[in-house]
């Protein structure tokens, strides 16, 4: 086992029982694991690489869990048979369960250890990875997808502790933490590079070895390389059989809705409607059960105080926004016929400059300049979406380079330090408010970013029709200009289509087609104004918070001073 103290925040054991509860031994670890450790410790310097690699793979494989499908639906279509709105479903499935998952396995991970916490949560994942290959139907594909969601619940933690290993206990929380995201925040871009490659090897299926390969990977890593950890300590109660389901029920129908909504539009399945209906009485059947409970899987108390709020409503704002790059920039490039390959070398921005911002956030971080890097964050979004909110059909990848590359880095960099402020404000109500803390941070982080999609996605449809609309109102046979659109259209046809009246309908057709694209690109210039709006209105909030106090302490401070000169 390595030398050093656990940075990671322990649940307190009086925290689920009421009582003092009795230790668990520890397992020892593997005898050539001691070895690996004892010999790292001798060459700190390859210490600190080989942890950092660890916590870097193990981060990335959570991360292309969900991505690499969400990166390559239209591939995975044509595979499993499927239509475009069916394919969501493998995103839906597998976000339902994520959220869920985590607050089951935080609790196996306190009671029976880091080790056994990790080896069989990524014994799980791999095996449900290669299940993947033997797919061939639909609904076997979301099952498998459900289930992968639930398995990718153990690697989060375990990146953050391996990061955790190689920083002094005043640098855990600060560069350790943003460091020890940095592996499923480069996910995204990742899987966007790497997509066209693996595709052109042999459909979906090249997906599912490397998710598979990946996670033996990780296991290896968590065999070799031992982690300290807290205590084990018995923290389950029977009453978590009748609370996680409930809570579990509710956020996977949320997800489902949230994911789906906008692709079977809201109102027009009436199963929509039946989900959401579900989710709401479950979660309010386990608000009710949790609010009774002395030891509650989530302090709902805690969780409704005015910081707790303000840091919940902060963090689901923010992932909203940086929505504008996965629904907003890919749906533009989508919609003028790009496909991945032809992004490559866009996301390979993206991905340095979300490096980047962690390595530079990781430096300055500091308690008093959180605040400043936010809105500094803040900007660099409104910047990035006003200058995408001037695409046109002739727009590329290589006018997105700066403005997606600014808004890479402002995520970078609000991320870990919100993180950081959360952390700090569970402590301060003990350490038996980690577990809550942590299902709030990722559920604003899962279900913020559908919200996010579902939002800005909804916008980008409803100003398509009505940019459609108007663009149909003018189109006239009777406006020259009209006619010549046509007339050009249909001269491409001639030397393949001779009959004139079949010539002049598909050049109605194409010019149809046309209006239609360019309904699209304006609805979607709608979507980047909307996210520049929405960030400066962040930013102006932010703003008053560091403002009005300061004028109140200066008011409350002359008015002192008036008091004493009056006495």
């Amino acid at each position: 086992m390595t030398t050093g103290s656990t940075p990671a925040p322990q649940i307190d054991p009086t925290a689920e029982t009421g009582n003092t509860p009795q230790p668990v031994p520890a397992s020892p670890h593997h005898p050539f694991a001691a070895q690996v450790s004892t010999w790292l410790c001798r060459f700190p310097k390859w210490r600190i690489v080989v942890y950092a690699l660890a916590s870097l793979t193990i981060g990335m494989t959570q991360g292309l869990g969900i991505n690499l499908v969400a990166s390559n639906l239209p591939g995975i279509q044509g595979s499993l048979g499927i239509t475009a709105t069916e394919s969501y479903w493998l995103v839906a499935a597998y976000t339902a369960t994520s959220v869920s998952g985590t607050i089951l396995l935080y609790k196996i991970r306190t009671q029976f250890g880091m080790r056994r916490f990790g080896e069989y949560g990524l014994l799980f994942f791999a095996a449900v990875s290669l299940a993947q290959v033997f797919t061939h139907d639909f609904q076997t594909a979301v099952a498998v997808r459900a289930v992968m969601g639930f398995a990718m619940a153990s690697l989060g933690p375990l990146a953050i502790f391996y990061m955790f290993e190689i920083f002094p206990p005043a640098k855990k929380l600060t560069a350790g933490l943003c460091l020890g995201l940095a592996g499923s925040q480069i996910a995204q871009p990742i899987s966007r590079i790497i997509s066209p490659h693996l595709l052109d090897l042999g459909h979906w299926y090249q997906l599912a070895f490397l998710e598979s390969g990946l996670a033996l990977i990780c296991l290896a890593i968590i065999w070799i390389l031992p982690l300290t950890h807290p205590p084990r300590v018995k923290v389950f109660e029977r009453i978590d059989w009748l609370s996680y389901p409930l809570i579990g029920t509710a956020v996977a129908c949320i997800s489902v809705v949230l994911t789906l909504g906008r692709y079977y539009w809201w109102f027009e399945k009436a199963w929509l409607g039946e989900v959401l209906v579900l989710g709401i009485i479950t979660l309010t059947l386990a608000f009710m059960v949790e609010l009774k409970r002395k030891n509650p899987i989530i302090d709902l108390r805690w969780l409704m105080t005015p910081e707790m709020l303000m840091f919940t409503g902060s963090m689901l704002f923010v992932r909203m926004l940086l929505s504008e790059q996965t629904t907003g920039m890919v749906g533009f490039l989508t919609l003028v016929g790009l496909q991945n390959d032809q992004l490559v070398t866009l996301f390979w921005i993206v991905l340095a400059m979300t490096f980047a911002g962690l390595v530079f956030v990781s430096i300055i971080h500091r308690a008093d300049r959180i605040v400043y890097i936010h809105l500094f964050a803040m900007v660099l979004i409104a910047t990035g979406a006003w200058m995408d909110a001037h695409s046109t059909v002739d727009t590329r990848p290589e006018q997105f380079y700066i403005s997606q590359g600014m808004i890479a880095f402002a995520g970078a960099i609000f991320l870990p330090t919100s993180l950081w402020l959360g952390f700090a404000r569970a402590l301060q109500f003990g350490q038996s408010q980690i577990i809550s803390f942590i299902l709030v941070f990722l559920t604003t982080q899962n279900i913020g970013a559908q919200v996010g999609s579902a939002f800005l996605g909804t916008i980008q449809i409803l100003r398509e029709k009505f940019h459609s609309s108007v663009l149909v109102e003018g189109i006239s046979l009777q406006n020259p200009y009209v006619v010549e659109r046509v007339a050009h259209y249909s001269q491409a046809l001639k030397p393949v289509i001779g009959d004139s009246s079949q010539l002049n309908a598909q050049g109605l057709a194409r010019l149809s087609l046309s209006a239609t694209q360019q309904a699209g690109l304006l609805a979607y210039n709608d979507v980047f104004m909307v996210v520049f709006y929405m960030a400066w209105g962040c930013f102006a909030v932010l703003a008053l918070h560091i403002v009005v106090p300061k004028i109140t302490a200066k008011i409350s401070a002359s008015r002192q001073a008036g008091d004493a000169a009056a006495a």
